[in-house]
């Protein structure tokens, strides 16, 4: 079963630079860099950065274990090799699945790829998990959707554009026309890169928490509309 459980924790963590635009090590300086000590609050701080609760709970036992995969370099099977102690809690639990974001190449007549958009987020700096995040949830909320890089936005369609998503360093905002379902929580649409927004109204994001069921709900209401 260790074995099988390696090859997931390995996928895993080779996927982390291109799933979420840091790597290993780098999440792990990261963790570090945020002050977080406590089992928690780590997992907490990284679902904050946009990781859902499997995938913050296992970086926090990579973190907790020095760094070192819990799975993938465990050297217990060669009877040469010493063994190292490893908490109760790391024992025969299944490391989560590779994150893979929910991007499909555009259909139009000019195709993007999830590359030409993976390229795009890099511009969100350290909101980029968050930004994977919303897209995410968004594939989830309305299954039909496909995304292409615009310009500076990620256009959503189901077939037509309902939403699109713009990805900055201090805050990420989400256009579409929500209608009477948005009359709470949304704002008026600013302007992206001094050109008319795409949509009437926006959603300002920079909290992983914000992206609940209400968020689904107003997203499912402007691909009705």
């Amino acid at each position: 079963m260790n074995s099988a459980y390696a090859e997931k924790e390995r996928e895993f963590v080779a996927g982390l630079a291109e799933d979420t635009g840091r790597d290993l090590a780098q999440w792990m300086t990261a963790i570090a860099d945020s002050g977080h000590t406590e089992r928690n609050d780590i997992i907490d701080w990284l679902r904050h950065q946009g990781f859902q609760f499997a995938w913050a709970s296992w970086l926090e036992r990579i973190h907790h274990n020095g760094g070192r995969l819990i799975y993938a370099d465990d050297t217990r099977s060669d009877p040469r090799a010493p063994n190292r102690p490893r908490r109760p809690a790391d024992i025969d639990e299944e490391p989560p699945a590779r994150m893979r974001p929910l991007i499909k190449a555009s259909q139009s007549a000019k195709p993007q790829t999830s590359g030409d958009i993976q390229t795009l987020l890099t511009e969100a700096k350290g909101l980029r998990p968050l930004a994977e995040h919303i897209l995410r949830e968004v594939g989830r909320a309305v299954p039909a959707t496909e995304f292409a890089a615009t310009g500076a936005l990620v256009t959503m369609s189901a077939p037509k554009p309902f939403a699109a998503l713009h990805p900055g360093p201090k805050k990420l905002r989400l256009f579409a026309n929500f209608g009477l379902a948005g009359s709470k929580r949304s704002l008026p649409a600013e302007a992206v890169n001094k050109n008319a927004p795409p949509f009437a109204e926006m959603l300002v994001l920079d909290d992983v928490r914000s992206i609940d069921e209400d968020f689904r709900r107003l997203i499912r209401a402007a691909a009705a509309r």
